[in-house]
């Protein structure tokens, strides 16, 4: 007889045909959540399958919908729309309070729950912003600030990219969320236009103030994890991962090879074709193992 294994439960239930599968673990006891009575509508009953997804239903129009909403990878399924007919084992994924109103779409536009994807990230920060900040007012270093983040903001968007987050004199972006070609190219052409954008701002700065401004920029393509992060009512879409931080170690090296914009050994192979190259460093980078081959960008290819 075919049965379901509940995980963390360690229960099994053994079933006859075609089943739902909310219906069989509430049958069998398991303290599954399923906020909004089984309509499909919290997304709360979600489970991963661990073993015998070819037993599961196709998802159902409105458990795509909550999928195609949150990045649900394949193997998460809302078991209030999961019909099985053979044995499966699943975890539950929603386990307590907490749990539920992390996730439920009852309470919150949750965005994506959590997916693996490849992209471009880019930061940039202002070089030598501690004497900057230490000889302006408050205000001004937060009008100059606001001031290049506003060019900048501009510059990313018309290359594909978003904004990420801001940190002090920092900015993040990333490229390729929208599933867009060639977001290495479009990472590296907001880079550029960000360096336009200093160059504009020391302008401002040196009339009003003596003082030079200038920002240094890192590029790395790779895999991250892209999902809302936060608190329940202050979540938002970020990446995390390895990716994250060498493009951030990438922009720091700018500042030990006394350039002002680098790029990993990686974007440099997806955009050979489209950039010039200037200098080559082969360096460690500041919490990362082993050596990594970073890469100048002088300009585009005309």
């Amino acid at each position: 007889m075919p049965e379901v294994r509940s995980l963390p439960d360690d229960i099994s239930i053994p079933f006859e045909g075609s089943a739902n599968l909310l219906k069989l673990l509430m049958d069998g006891a398991i303290p599954i959540t399923h906020a909004c009575g089984g309509s499909a509508r919290c997304s709360t009953c979600r489970v991963r399958i661990l073993e015998g997804s070819e037993a599961c239903s196709p998802r159902t129009a409105a458990e795509s919908e909550i999928a195609g909403r949150l990045a649900l990878p394949d193997e998460i399924r809302l078991a209030c729309q999961t019909k099985v007919a053979s044995s499966v084992s699943v975890q539950r994924l929603v386990l307590d309070a907490e749990d539920e109103a992390l996730s439920s779409l009852l309470r919150a536009d949750i965005g994506p729950a959590g997916c693996d994807r490849e992209l471009a990230v880019l930061f940039a920060d202002v070089a030598g912003y501690t004497a900057l900040a230490d000889a302006l007012p408050a205000y001004d270093i937060v009008h100059v600030l606001n001031r290049f983040f506003n060019a900048a903001e501009k510059g990313i968007v018309a290359a594909g990219g978003c904004i990420d987050n801001y940190m002090g004199d920092a900015v993040m972006a990333l490229f390729g969320l929208d599933h867009e070609e060639a977001p290495a190219l479009a990472a590296v052409t907001a880079g550029l236009a960000l360096l336009e954008a200093a160059e504009s701002v020391s302008k401002y700065v040196q009339a009003l103030y003596d003082r030079t401004f200038a920002i240094r920029v890192g590029v790395h393509f790779g895999p991250v994890v892209v999902g809302a992060l936060g608190g329940a009512n202050t979540r938002r879409e970020t990446a995390i991962g390895d990716a994250v931080n060498v493009a951030s170690r990438v922009e720091a090296a700018s500042k030990e090879t006394g350039t002002r914009f680098l790029v990993s050994d990686d974007v440099r192979k997806l955009t050979r074709e489209q950039v010039r190259f200037g200098r080559s460093f082969d360096l460690e980078l500041r919490g990362k193992e082993g050596r990594f081959c970073v890469h100048e960008v002088e300009g585009l290819v005309e």
